[in-house]
């Protein structure tokens, strides 16, 4: 009877340690590749390429307001057939401006795709680190504060975005 008693309290105690709750945390991915080196490092190369895109832009623009300028001063004194070549070469400008600006600009435009292209290993490598903290401090879950999911609530303690640094920066972390 003893040695029933005994199993018993045994099978309850492995049962209550494997019901364990699951552990939540959290990180600010925004607040990571702010503070990271490396995605400051390509953030200022993307930057210094969307420059030159925009600078580019810009001269269009201007080049298709001085075209304008240059048409309405003359347009009185234009026969038919010219004012129709001038409109037509001005329409031509304009499309090239905005088509430049949808080419690097739009949606799924070359600015999106070296984003994504340069950003891609730094995410991963992100990635990698939080799941590496995560398991090392016995977290189930990791949300990202930055994301479209919604956390109403979340306690500072919780908060691995730090950790997550200090594993990326110097493969060590800190303990809060």
């Amino acid at each position: 009877m003893k040695n029933v008693v005994v199993l018993v309290l045994l099978l309850v105690c492995f049962a209550a340690a494997s019901a364990q709750t699951p552990r939540l945390a959290y990180v600010d991915s925004e607040k990571i590749l702010s503070d990271l080196p490396e995605a400051q490092v390509v953030q200022k190369e993307l930057e210094k390429v969307v420059k030159g895109w925009q600078e580019e832009l810009q001269r269009l623009s201007d080049e298709f307001q001085k075209a304008v300028e240059e048409y309405q001063k003359k347009e009185a004194v234009l026969s038919a057939s010219a004012r129709e070549t001038q409109q037509k070469a001005l329409a031509d400008m304009r499309q090239r401006a905005q088509d430049y600006q949808v080419k690097k600009f739009g949606q799924g435009g070359e600015m999106q795709e070296l984003r994504e292209r340069q950003f891609s290993p730094i995410r991963e490598k992100i990635l990698k680190a939080i799941e590496s903290v995560a398991k090392d401090e016995g977290f189930n879950f990791v949300f990202d504060r930055a994301s479209d999911v919604v956390l109403l609530y979340a306690d500072a303690k919780f908060d691995l975005t730090y950790k997550v640094l200090d594993e990326l920066k110097r493969g060590t972390r800190t303990t809060k």
